[in-house]
């Protein structure tokens, strides 16, 4: 008479180690002689190993490996099928209204050299500060950013913190840039230029 292989949910159990001591050496005793059984364990493992590195992803999307073994294992494991599901939508979709960063604070400096150009992160929020001193009742300042080329790309008004100018950049495409400080009173003229590179 052929020996019954173990049902799926108990494999499961047993690859989580929530099976009670008794069925477990039940378990382990047909697990020596049945090779099918075996190979079953075999992918449980893998398929735990997969969630496990899947839940410290960044980026769900580049991860088609954990995707592939999910899909085939839910013919097997039907009740969790829909709750991994789930998940692995919300992962890919995500909610794109995450608390925001705060900006990051980066000091302006006008230098002169290859080596002299500030740097930001392309898609984070920055702070400029520059090494312009203002008193806080003399804030009449532009700031305009342009490309390598000198196309303006953005315009603001700059604000006195702690007696130096700065404005706030949401965000830069990758790209060298220009950022010029316009002094308005008694007429606009360029007061100073830096150079940023967004990366």
């Amino acid at each position: 008479m052929p020996t019954q292989h173990i049902e799926e949910t108990l494999l499961d159990q047993y690859a989580l180690g929530a099976l009670s001591a008794e069925s477990t050496a039940e378990l382990e005793e047909h697990l020596l002689v049945c090779s099918f059984c075996q190979s079953r364990l075999v992918e449980a493992d893998e398929l735990l190993l997969l969630f496990g590195e899947a839940g410290t992803l960044e980026d769900a999307r580049a991860t088609p490996q954990w995707l592939s073994a999910l899909a085939f294992r839910t013919s097997f494991w039907p009740g969790a099928a829909a709750v991994f599901a789930a998940l692995v939508i919300l992962l890919i979709t995500g909610d794109s209204h995450h608390a925001k960063l705060p900006p990051a604070i980066l000091l302006m400096q006008s230098l002169r050299g290859p080596e002299a150009g500030a740097e930001m992160a392309s898609a984070r929020p920055c702070l400029l500060v520059f090494d312009v001193a203002v008193q806080a009742d003399r804030a009449d300042y532009d700031v305009e950013i342009v490309d390598a080329v000198g196309k303006q790309v953005l315009k603001g008004h700059a604000t006195v913190r702690d007696g130096h100018l700065s404005v706030l950049v949401e965000s830069l495409a990758r790209g060298s840039y220009w950022v010029r400080v316009y002094r308005k009173q008694p007429s606009r003229e360029l007061w100073e230029e830096y150079s940023l590179r967004a990366k």
